[in-house]
């Protein structure tokens, strides 16, 4: 009878939407209706960062706080929600919890006098640009010179949570549930708010390893970030918890596409397990995951086979969390210099898929028209931690050729052209340690090359579905050179 109701109620969405539908697709094709560029430059609520970066520190110790925030509904039973991450039709509604949705907050302060940083995680799919200015707004009594230069919002793009884009209701029907965004918005504020409060002097120490055996890149070609990285804040007060910063590229959809019930994924238990051993606090932050990169749960990893996906998952956390403390130990310690600086970007829509989803207001997105193509804005970030550690915020889930180089040639592309660039990371050097924070500060889909971009659906270009579009990667590319021209 559930799927019954399901179904039928799928398609009175379908039906009563139909006009928006119609309308959504004559604006997509003919890219009426849409507005010129917004005059204002840099729109409000976007935080430039730093303006000026140091090279030597300017204090002894680091600062850090930490808050963390439940956003499991209360009313989970009452109230329909859908799972976001697995497109269905019907979409799939959430039908019970295993475990919660959280999020997660860290601020970091070098104690230079310039401000302070927030990196805050959400247990969701992504995280809207426009969903991300409200929460900043929300903490604008203490942003500014001296107090937090930078809010920095990422997601877990997590597919067993809440929906909180709205790709992933009975379109034309969105599947955001206001209420609960804006409970998202409201508890994210405030652990941010909790953990700059909650500020205490200590020592910050890094370490990372390369395991190769625990990622799964699903798309050539294969380039990869395969190392675990960790930062470690010991407080010098006695009675203040430490504070472990994990990150890592993988996708947590590991209790599958049939799964739907809310769960946080591995993050959810990587986190039971580092917290029940050490008696810390942690936040787990995505890496680049843009080429379909999971975590692989094979018997290589001495994961039996004959697990259900969820118990591999949890062995999985198990086994991370014991890289993390091997890690721990090994930690060397980071001079207190924090470097933060953002640019604004315009990523071209010509993806018919993404021009849809924006003219059916679906997500929380402004397009806008110039020239005749039409467009809307997001953000990057490059942060400094120390001397050598260098870290891209990315908008959405970028290939990682897009960063640590590798490209297809001319010959093996897609569509028979050189990438215009190198990869980000050939910017540094050699000895700098370069880790990407993705899906930050925004959400716009899989950010891929041009010369391998195809909207045929060829085999092997599934991540072009849902991305903005055959020009996102050279927007990526060029925002990223423009922006360490100047400060990296």
């Amino acid at each position: 009878m559930a799927i019954i109701i399901r179904w039928i109620s799928a398609i009175m969405a379908v039906l009563m939407g139909l006009p928006t539908l119609l309308g959504a697709v004559f604006q997509s094709l003919t890219k009426l209706g849409y507005d010129e560029r917004p005059v204002t430059a840099i729109s409000e609520n976007f935080l430039e960062g730093n303006a000026e970066f140091i090279d030597e520190a300017k204090a002894e110790y680091w600062s850090a706080g930490y808050a963390r925030r439940v956003l499991t509904p209360e009313d989970i039973e009452e109230t329909r929600y859908f799972l976001g991450g697995f497109l269905k039709f019907p979409a799939q509604e959430a039908t019970g919890v295993v475990d919660d949705l959280c999020v997660r907050a860290v601020v970091l302060d070098d104690n230079s006098g310039r401000g302070a940083t927030a990196f805050a995680w959400i247990d969701g799919v992504g995280f809207m640009n426009a969903d991300i200015k409200d929460i900043r707004e929300k903490l604008s009594d203490i942003t500014g010179d001296g107090k937090l230069i930078s809010i920095d919002v990422g997601s877990t793009h997590n597919h067993s949570a809440i929906d909180t884009q709205g790709l992933w209701g009975n379109i034309p029907k969105s599947g955001r549930n206001q209420k609960y965004i804006d409970s998202v918005v409201q508890k994210t504020a405030d652990a941010i708010r909790e953990a700059y409060n909650n500020r205490s002097e200590g020592t910050l120490y890094y370490s990372s390893k390369e395991c190769p055996e625990l990622f799964y890149d699903g798309r050539a070609p294969y380039s990869i970030d395969d190392k675990i990285h960790l930062f470690r804040f010991v407080p010098n007060a006695d009675g203040k918890k430490e504070i472990y910063i994990a990150n890592f590229g993988a996708h947590p959809i590991n209790l599958g596409w049939s799964n739907t019930e809310i769960s946080g994924d591995y993050p959810y238990y990587l986190e039971k397990e580092v917290t029940t051993e050490k008696n810390v606090d942690f936040i787990f932050v995505q890496g680049a995951i843009g080429g379909a990169i999971h975590a692989d749960m094979g018997v290589e990893n001495g994961i039996p086979e004959d697990l259900t996906s969820f118990e591999k998952m949890k062995e999985y956390s198990s086994i991370v969390a014991d890289v993390l403390y091997d890690l721990a130990e090994k930690g060397e310690a980071v001079e207190p210099i924090l470097n933060v600086r953002h640019a604004q970007l315009d990523f071209e829509v010509n993806n018919f898929i993404f021009l849809l989803v924006a003219s059916a207001d679906l997500c929380n997105v402004t397009p806008f028209k110039e020239n005749g193509k039409v467009y809307f804005s997001s953000e990057i970030g490059y942060v400094e931690i120390g001397k050598d550690i260098k870290i891209l915020e990315a908008p959405g889930e970028a290939l990682p050729e897009l960063i640590y180089d590798g490209f297809y040639s001319a010959d093996e592309a897609f569509n028979g052209t050189e990438y215009p660039y190198e990869g980000i990371a050939t910017c540094f050097d050699e000895d700098d340690e370069v880790l990407v924070f993705g899906l930050c500060n925004d959400a716009v889909g899989y950010i891929v090359p041009d010369n391998d971009y195809s909207s045929s659906g060829k085999e092997g270009h599934y991540e072009e579905t849902v991305s903005t579009g055959s020009k996102s990667g050279t927007a990526f590319s060029k925002a990223f050179f423009e922006l360490l021209k100047v400060w990296g």
